[in-house]
């Protein structure tokens, strides 16, 4: 019998966000159980979520919750004993660009915290005790259900994208389209251009802007045990800022760059939660330094008008 296929977004999201603890046996069970025993498909839910700590405590500029519901700002924290013995370096997991950019901030998030060292039926209790204050909470402030939707449908009813859009894109060429109307083909194979000008900018606010795939170094541990950066791809070492406000571009052939001016609408490669390379809008961004053969870039704004026909 043939093994029919998952193509539901949704139940894919879910394998996936669900799944991205399962080296952490704890936590793995207990965001399941808890995911099961809520049984709320309409509440986003999202697991290893990054945040950024602006208060900075114990020295740590982030760290991740175990379980998130974003639209209540809820988090589900799992407290296991190896914590206190692990170093620094063991608990924290490098960033990458989705983790980059859809970090929250501290303020006005509520943490639940889970004692997995607890006995079995203490446990059920601290779980069972989270879920309810979770429904409590969304009995409380009701939010929208959660759907999941195309490009075309997200950004069907808005005249501009900003940096706290989720939804991404799996081609340069229908980012340009869906956004800006560009009549680029779809269907055509090869790599596209990393930055270049679309002529329907031409007597819009977006005149002389131009539009900036660039591909993000890859994070490796190499034999050391150190974390090094790899060039995505022909030397050029793209890294985005843990803030997300600047991109170091750096060639490690020492090719020449030449900065035209433009100002640049930017959309970094990352992997979503499913796994899919998309490309995610950043913000626009403009040059503001070189230091050697490396090059800094400013983000200038965190939204950019959409263009309709």
């Amino acid at each position: 019998m043939t093994q029919k296929e998952i193509t539901d977004p949704k139940t894919l999201y879910l394998v996936k966000t669900l799944s991205r603890t399962k080296r952490k046996d704890y936590e793995n069970y207990v965001i399941n159980a808890i995911w099961q025993r809520l049984n709320n498909s309409d509440i986003e839910v999202v697991s290893q979520q990054y945040v950024e700590d602006a208060k900075n405590q114990n020295g740590r500029s982030h760290y991740f919750i175990d379980l998130y519901f974003p639209s209540l700002n809820i988090g589900i924290e799992c407290d296991e004993a190896f914590h206190k013995k692990q170093s620094k370096r063991d608990r924290d997991r490098e960033a990458n660009i989705y983790d980059i950019i859809f970090k929250i901030r501290k303020d006005n998030y509520e943490p639940i915290h889970i004692d997995v060292t607890q006995k079995y039926e203490d446990l059920q209790k601290i779980i069972n005790d989270a879920v309810n204050k979770i429904k409590q909470k969304i009995h409380e402030i009701k939010p929208p259900k959660w759907k999941i939707e195309t490009p075309e449908e997200y950004y069907s009813q808005k005249n501009q994208i900003h940096v706290s859009d989720k939804k991404g894109f799996n081609t340069i060429n229908k980012t340009c389209n869906v956004l800006f109307s560009a009549g680029r083909n779809e269907n055509t194979k090869g790599a596209s251009r990393a930055y270049f000008s679309l002529p329907i900018f031409n007597g819009t606010s977006l005149e002389g802007y131009k539009m900036w795939f660039p591909h993000l170094a890859v994070e490796e541990i190499g034999e050391d045990g150190e974390l090094k950066s790899i060039a995505a791809t022909k030397g050029w070492n793209n890294q985005l800022s843990d803030d997300g406000k600047t991109i170091i571009e750096r060639n490690e052939n020492n090719q020449t760059y030449k900065q035209d001016g433009k100002k640049r609408i930017v959309f970094l490669k990352y992997k979503d939660p499913l796994g899919y390379n998309e490309y995610k809008f950043v913000g626009i961004f403009e040059f503001k330094r070189k230091v050697k053969n490396t090059v800094y870039f400013s983000r200038i704004s965190e939204q950019c008008n959409l263009i309709k026909r």
